[in-house]
């Protein structure tokens, strides 16, 4: 008896929750839009514009997106190096030296609007030839340049040179303590 009720509650409710076939069939096959002329196919027939029409302003787009793309790449590029471990490891030595602080003041940080590093910066073959522009609280600009290698036994960062030059004086930042190797 109670296997009867259920079915019996159960196709009621599914004859109520049904949408009516005519209704479902509506929503199927009505288009969004309704054309004034019915027997007019919906197709654009007209001719379709030259592309070599404008070949000045063509190539003129083309070289703009072209110089574009390549600023874009030059300064992402060069945001990557600006935040090298190895760029922060100088200017922490940097902001420690006290030759550095004592010319350059307190602040010690990139110099310009927008930091650019020069050179060569590859962490994974082991090579660093670079150069950038600092200043200090100051008001004194310098430039650090920072030669180093992985050609030694033991695979670690050896540096070469490794100078801050501001106001025509050169500083051998090697000389001032034990940092031979980046890391």
């Amino acid at each position: 008896m109670s296997f009867m009720l259920r079915s019996l509650v159960s196709r009621s409710l599914t004859r109520s929750l049904r949408l009516p076939k005519r209704r479902l069939l509506a929503t199927q096959s009505t288009p969004d839009f309704v054309l004034k002329d019915k027997n007019r196919p919906l197709r654009v027939e007209r001719e379709l514009p030259d592309p070599f029409a404008y070949k000045v302003k063509n190539r003129a787009t083309f070289a703009a997106f072209s110089i574009g793309v390549v600023a874009a790449l030059a300064i992402i590029f060069n945001y990557e190096k600006t935040e090298s471990p190895i760029i922060s490891n100088t200017f922490y030595h940097l902001r420690r030296s006290p030759r550095t602080r004592e010319l350059l003041g307190e602040n010690i940080e990139f110099d310009g609007l927008m930091p650019w590093v020069h050179g060569e910066l590859n962490q994974v073959a082991g090579k660093v030839n670079i150069r950038f522009n600092i200043r200090g609280s100051k008001g004194t600009k310098a430039v650090v340049r920072l030669v180093a290698n992985k050609d030694n036994e033991f695979k670690e960062f050896l540096i070469r040179e490794w100078s801050l030059t501001a106001d025509d004086e050169q500083i051998d930042l090697l000389e001032e303590g034990d940092l031979k190797a980046l890391g």
